[in-house]
């Protein structure tokens, strides 16, 4: 069997295991990396087992994603002799496709990316734009917003930019050939990938909605008419012809050529503003990260339309004059680590938006001096009144987005935070190339001063405008310790994003928490509104002192998932895929004898 020969296969066939898929790799060309011991992948809990699969050591470069045919796609490319660029962009394509309820080439994202040699961070910003057409009223319906016209169908899409970012990475630090670092989604397309645990999870509790979708239902329904199994092999020929136009002529059938023309036609259809002026206006905008420092610590991070970046930072600089090393994780220390978050989102809702178009006040924000005035408000055993910071509860559609983290052998890193927004973004669809369009729209505050899909508070900061990208949690991170290369990470699920990646930071920074342990262990999440601090379990430890505080507990799923490398004393990089989302990393294969340099299953 080879590449061609897989074509038009059917796509319920099942698997019980990767072998059919490596076989298929191999024929077409791609060596294969190093991996951790294979696991089914598990649901969004943290599994009770063992999850040390997901992780895996390296000095030879490693990829962080959450899927595994991603993270090797990656790795491969680094085996190849790439470097953390080409692994990156061959990653990204990779989990739009397997993952495709999360990212896509129908999406946008961030991407940081730091040379070693010079040690300058680049930020990428293709995030999408709204359309020309767009205004500030445009969702309201008898003077009344109506967020579903910013969730479902075409007035939902934002002006992808997945392309052109990838295009973009790989044309300014990529090594590799770009034909070489489309094929492995290209041949994952063709030949067929198998189903995993969470996309199919994701289509059955999605079900009734898309019946309204067919079309878009129709590329994940089997023979028999039932919507595809973990373990189903899928077949994307409608997306291989994208990616093929990709691999042969670069981003500009996307953009001004027949992937654009479908694009407009698809998302017309389903009543949208998308032109054909919008998509050839489009630009990947460069930016420069915002930094802030924790001790011996350096934090480089995305700055506005992202909001991240200035509330891991804002929040880190509150923290550092509390000296919570010499603490316990327990209640007191988790208190003040709480109440410096509900500081940041406060400041996320008054101030963050798309700098090109407002003033964003991001130097006053991440300075040391504003976060002293912020930590002596700061109560040690209490909260305070909720406007003392700076309503409507979280959606419950649990959002989509993909995080990848890369680090070479040479200590190029990259982060890289890709999405369509909540799952499957808006349902639109385009049977001629498979692209599934966002729904980034809905991250506009629709009707400024009510609270958006996530119960995120904004104002005319982040207001709907022609061109304008939509605020946006998504929080690509790099860290140096004492100026040296430390830890790439970043992690998808809405706001969660946030909590996720600053509480994954704070236990490896601050207490010195393995980084499994880490990225694994419980999850908390707080945004300033609604007032509530939420769990991921019943029966935490520290629980008790922090209702004592004040705090009002609640518990609900994580909705979050982060990818994380770090550097270990020894040298050598620990990769970490979130269990919850049944990530595995990978590093490339290597010939060298060094135990330090093999990949290994921690």
């Amino acid at each position: 069997m080879d590449c061609q020969q897989a074509r038009g296969w059917i796509m319920t066939r099942r698997m019980d295991c990767f072998s059919s898929v490596t076989i298929g790799l191999l024929l077409c060309g791609l060596s294969l990396p190093a991996i951790a011991q294979e696991s089914t992948p598990q649901n969004d809990e943290p599994a009770a087992l063992d999850n040390s699969q997901h992780r895996v050591r390296s000095s030879a470069g490693l990829v962080a994603a959450d899927h595994r045919l991603a993270s090797e796609a990656g790795a491969a490319m680094l085996a190849a002799g790439g470097n953390a660029a080409d692994a990156g962009a061959a990653a990204m394509l990779a989990v739009g496709l397997v993952n495709p309820f999360a990212s896509g080439l129908g999406g946008g994202g961030f991407c940081l990316y730091r040379e070693a040699d010079t040690g300058q961070t680049t930020v990428l910003d293709y995030r999408e734009r709204a359309p020309a057409a767009a205004h500030r009223d445009m969702y309201l319906v008898d003077g009344e917003a109506d967020p579903q016209l910013a969730r479902h169908g075409g007035l939902a899409v934002g002006v992808p930019g997945e392309a052109a970012g990838v295009w973009s990475l790989h044309g300014r630090f990529g090594q590799l050939e770009w034909e070489r670092v489309v094929d492995p989604a290209l041949n994952l397309a063709r030949e067929g990938f198998p189903v995993g645990a969470t996309l199919a999870r994701h289509l059955q509790t999605l079900a009734p909605t898309l019946e309204a979708w067919p079309e878009l239902k129709a590329v994940f329904t089997r023979e028999d008419g039932n919507l595809v199994e973990e373990g189903d092999m899928l077949v994307r020929e409608d997306l291989a012809r994208a990616l093929e136009l990709l691999r042969d002529e670069g981003v500009q059938p996307f953009y001004t050529g027949a992937i654009a023309e479908a694009s407009v036609e698809a998302v017309q259809q389903a009543g949208g503003i998308l032109t054909l002026d919008d998509l050839k206006r489009y630009q990947v905008a460069l930016r420069e990260p915002v930094t802030g420092t924790y001790n011996d610590f350096e934090i480089i991070s995305m700055p506005p339309p992202s909001s991240g970046g200035i509330a891991l930072i804002e929040a880190f600089h509150i923290l550092e004059g509390f000296e919570l090393e010499s603490q316990a994780w327990d209640a007191p220390a988790i208190h003040l680590i709480v109440e410096a978050l509900k500081h940041a989102f406060a400041d996320r809702a008054a101030h963050l938006g798309d700098s090109d178009f407002v003033d964003v006040p991001v130097e006053r924000l991440i300075s040391k001096a504003y976060a002293a005035e912020l930590r002596e408000t700061i109560e040690l055993n209490s909260t305070k009144p909720i406007d003392a910071y700076g309503s409507a509860a979280p959606s419950d559609d649990p959002p989509g987005t993909s995080h990848l983290s890369v680090v070479d052998a040479d200590g190029n890193m990259l982060a890289c935070t890709t999405t369509i927004n909540t799952r499957f973004g808006s349902m639109v669809y385009d049977p001629n190339f498979g692209l599934i369009f966002n729904n980034e729209m809905a991250d506009f505050n629709i009707a400024p001063g009510q609270p958006n899909l996530y119960g995120l508070m904004g104002n005319e900061q982040n207001a709907v405008a022609r061109d304008k990208r939509p605020l946006s949690s998504m929080s690509p991170t790099l860290v140096l310790k004492e100026g040296e290369p430390f830890m790439s990470l970043g992690g998808s699920g809405g706001p969660t994003i946030i909590t996720g990646t600053y509480f994954t930071m704070v236990a490896t920074m601050i207490f010195g928490r393995d980084l499994l342990d880490a990225v694994s262990g419980p999850r908390m999440h707080h945004q300033w509104l609604p007032e509530q601090l939420f769990v991921e379990f019943d029966n935490l430890p520290f629980a008790p002192g922090l209702v004592e505080r004040g705090h009002q507990l609640q518990t609900r799923r994580a909705y979050n998932a982060v990818q994380a490398i770090m550097r270990q004393p020894d040298g050598s990089w620990t990769a970490v895929s979130d269990p919850r989302k049944g990530g595995i990393p990978a590093a490339p294969a290597t010939s060298e004898t060094n135990e330090n340099h093999q990949p290994q299953a921690e």
